[in-house]
C-alpha cells in the first residue's frame, strides 16, 4: 500500500508539474530575472487574480489549496471538485480597503461518480475615481472612470481512479479563465490553472495538493504587456483529531518571494446536521510587510447551507470583511467523518450522514 501511495504522490505530483511547464509561457531572452523573489514586487499585473475566494478560505489565512473540497475549489484548487456532493454552490461578498469591493460565485455539478463540472465568476468594484492629466488637471469631457475587473472560470475534475481505492483517493483538476480588466482603456487574457490532490485515509487522515495557477499571457492596456501572477503552491491538510483541522501551503508566487501560508479549523458539532466552526489563519509575508498576517472567522453549518465570516486587518490599510453564503445538496459531511469514505466507489453506495 505504501509503495502505492508513493507512486500516486509522485505521479500526481510530476503530472501537475508537467502541466504547468507546458502551459506557462517560454523564458525569454529579456525574462525579468527577479521574479520569484522580493524584488520582484510590482512586476506582474492583475493582482485581483489573488483576491481570495470564499470567507472559510481567507479565514484559515488562505492556507485551502489542500482544503478546499466545495464550489470555490474553483479558485484554490479544481482537484478538490470531486469531493463534492451531488452539487454545491457558494456566493461571497467582500469588502476591501475604503470603497473597493468585490463578489465571487461559483457553482459545481457531478457529472459521474468521478467527475464534476464547474464555473465562477469573480467581480470587483473600485468606485469612481477622478480622471486627471499628467498635470492633475480634470479631464472635463469626461471627469471621472470607473475601473473594474471580471474573471470568468470554466473547471473539470476527475478521479484518477488507478491511484484510488479504499485508503486512498487522488484527483486532478483543470482550469480555463478568461479575464477582462478596465480602467479607462480595457486589457483582456486568457489563463489556465492545474491542480492535484491526494487525500489519506489512515489513523491520522491527511491531504496533499500541488497546483500552479494564473498560467498565460499577461494583460496589455496600451503597448506594453505585463505578466499574470504566476503561483505555484504545495499544500498540506492534517485532521490530527476529529473536529481539528490544521493546513499549511507552501506559495511560490512569480512577484514575489515564497511563502508560508497556516490555518487551523477547530469544530463542534450539536448533531449531525450541524456544525460550528472557529477558524484562524497567518500570512508570513504580510507579516513581515507590516501588513497584519492574521485572520479570524466564524462559520455555522446547518443542513444544506454554511454560513462563514472572515475578519482579516491588514495594518494601517485597515480591515477586511468577507461573508459567504454555501450550499451542498445532499448535505456535505467532512471528507474524513463519512461513512464511505472515498468518494470513487460506486454512487450509490456512498453515505453523506
Amino acid at each position: 500500500m505504501k509503495k502505492a501511495y508513493t507512486k500516486a504522490v509522485l505521479t500526481a505530483s510530476l503530472a501537475a508539474a508537467g502541466l504547468a511547464f507546458a502551459f506557462s509561457p517560454p523564458l525569454s531572452a529579456g525574462e525579468d530575472p527577479r521574479y520569484f523573489s522580493s524584488k520582484a514586487v510590482g512586476t506582474t499585473t492583475a493582482d485581483f487574480l489573488n483576491l481570495a475566494a470564499g470567507a472559510r478560505a481567507a479565514a484559515m489565512g488562505g492556507a485551502y489549496s489542500a482544503v478546499s473540497d466545495e464550489a470555490s475549489a474553483v479558485y484554490w484548487n479544481p482537484a478538490g471538485l470531486v469531493q463534492i456532493p451531488k452539487l454545491s454552490a457558494v456566493f461571497m461578498r467582500a469588502q476591501y480597503f475604503e470603497d473597493i469591493s468585490y463578489q465571487y460565485a461559483a457553482y459545481a455539478h457531478r457529472l459521474s461518480y468521478d467527475s464534476v463540472l464547474a464555473g465562477s465568476l469573480l467581480m470587483t468594484d473600485i468606485g469612481s475615481i477622478t480622471q486627471t492629466d499628467i498635470s492633475g488637471n480634470i479631464n472635463l469631457t469626461d471627469p471621472n472612470f470607473t475601473p473594474r475587473d471580471q474573471v470568468f472560470t470554466l473547471s473539470y475534475s476527475k478521479a484518477i481512479l488507478e491511484f484510488s481505492d479504499k485508503d486512498i483517493d487522488v484527483s486532478i483538476g483543470v482550469s480555463l479563465k478568461y479575464i477582462k480588466s478596465t480602467i479607462v482603456d480595457s486589457a483582456k487574457s486568457y489563463a489556465g490553472d492545474v491542480g492535484v490532490m491526494t487525500y489519506n485515509f489512515g489513523d491520522i487522515p491527511y491531504r496533499l495538493a500541488v497546483t500552479a495557477t494564473n498560467m498565460g499571457g499577461g494583460l496589455s492596456y496600451d503597448r506594453e504587456s505585463n505578466p499574470l501572477p504566476l503561483t505555484f503552491k504545495l499544500g498540506a491538510a492534517l485532521n490530527p483529531f476529529r473536529n481539528l483541522l490544521v493546513a499549511t501551503d507552501v506559495v511560490l508566487p512569480k512577484q514575489n518571494k515564497p511563502n508560508v501560508l497556516l490555518g487551523v479549523e477547530l469544530a463542534t458539532a450539536p448533531n449531525e446536521l450541524t456544525r460550528l466552526c472557529v477558524r484562524g489563519g497567518l500570512n508570513a509575508q504580510q507579516m513581515s510587510d507590516g501588513l497584519g498576517g492574521l485572520s479570524l472567522g466564524v462559520g455555522a453549518t446547518l443542513h444544506f447551507f454554511s454560513l462563514d465570516y472572515a475578519f482579516v486587518p491588514m495594518g494601517e490599510l485597515g480591515a477586511t470583511h468577507r461573508i459567504s453564503l454555501t450550499f451542498d445538496f445532499p448535505f456535505r459531511s467532512p471528507i474524513f467523518q463519512r461513512r464511505d469514505r472515498t468518494i470513487f466507489t460506486k454512487m450509490k453506495g456512498i453515505s453523506f450522514k
